[in-house]
Parts: C-alpha cells; structure tokens; sequence
C-alpha cells in the first residue's frame, strides 16, 4: 500500500488542533466474534418469541370490566386505521368474559395493553366522579404498561449488542 502525504489545513478551521493529518497512522483493526453473533441472534429471537407469547397480568374485578368494556365500546376515542386497535381490544374483552375473570386478575398480551393504554391516555372527563372512575381503570394498565416496556427495553439492549456485535463492538 503506498504512503498517503499528510494533508496541510488551513489553522483557523482548527483551533487549538494539529494542522496536519496523518491518515497513516491509524489502522483501523475490527475482528467480528461470530459466535458471539450467533449467540446473541438466537438471544434477540428468543426474547422476541417470549414478548409475543408473554401475557400481563392486570388486576380486575366484574364491574372494573364492564368499565373497561365501556371504555372501549363507547368512549375511546380514535382516529382513521386506530379503530382496527378498538376493534381488537373489544374482541380480547369478550374473550376474557366468556373465560371469566379468576382471582381479579385478567391477562393480556403486549399489543393490547399497549392499545388500551394508548386509548386512556386520550380519555378526558368532567369531575371528580369521571376523575377517580377514570383512575380506577387506569391504574392497572399503567402498571402492566411498566412491565410490557420493561421487556421491550430487554430486546431493544439486545438488539443493541447485537448490532455492536456484528460491527466488532463489545458493549460489555
């Protein structure tokens, strides 16, 4: 490989810098641990799989489901392609009175508690009475919220070490 000439700049573009580069002396040496991409790939799917199948549990009682029911049936405010979210909350809450609820608690997947929550934070109202009903309902989805994007933080670190991974860079 010949030798590239340092490179003259003008010294008012860097102040306080060198105004020579020299290209020569920094070799960039990155090794790629294949194993380690392999591995961390079948980590990233792993958790993937376990995000999609994994359920929520979110604390419910009978008419704490009729509210939620409401909510959706009545209340939840959306726009353009956001009522096919509406649509399939409401289907998920039918399923879950024909499975009843067992020891108040109900169980939802990611995409729904994401949804839900998504729907009450566009909820408004008028008073106390709509203030603590609103509160009531939405405690538990905040708390489930928590625990989906917890997990979500998982996969997206993992998806970090992976990319690093692949690029010759521990993240440790």
């Amino acid at each position: 490989m010949a030798k590239k000439e340092a490179k003259i700049l003008n010294q008012e573009s860097l102040p306080g810098g060198s105004t020579a580069i020299d290209f020569n002396d920094s070799e960039i040496n990155v090794t790629v641990d294949n194993e380690l991409i392999k591995a961390t790939e079948q980590e990233v799917e792993t958790r993937r799989l376990e995000n999609r199948e994994k359920l929520y549990a979110i604390s419910m009682n009978e008419s704490l489901l009729k509210k939620y029911e409401n909510f959706i049936k009545e209340e939840a405010e959306w726009s353009s392609t956001q009522a096919l979210g509406v649509i399939e909350i409401y289907k998920q809450i039918q399923k879950l009175k024909t499975e009843k609820i067992k020891d108040n608690v109900i169980y939802l997947g990611a995409l729904p508690v994401e949804a839900t929550h998504y729907f009450l934070n566009k909820a408004t109202g008028k008073g106390v009475e709509d203030a603590n009903s609103f509160i009531e309902l939405y405690r538990p989805f905040d708390q489930a919220l928590n625990d989906v994007k917890k997990d979500n933080q998982i996969l997206q670190d993992l998806e970090k070490k992976l990319a690093a991974a692949m690029q010759g860079i521990s993240l440790g």
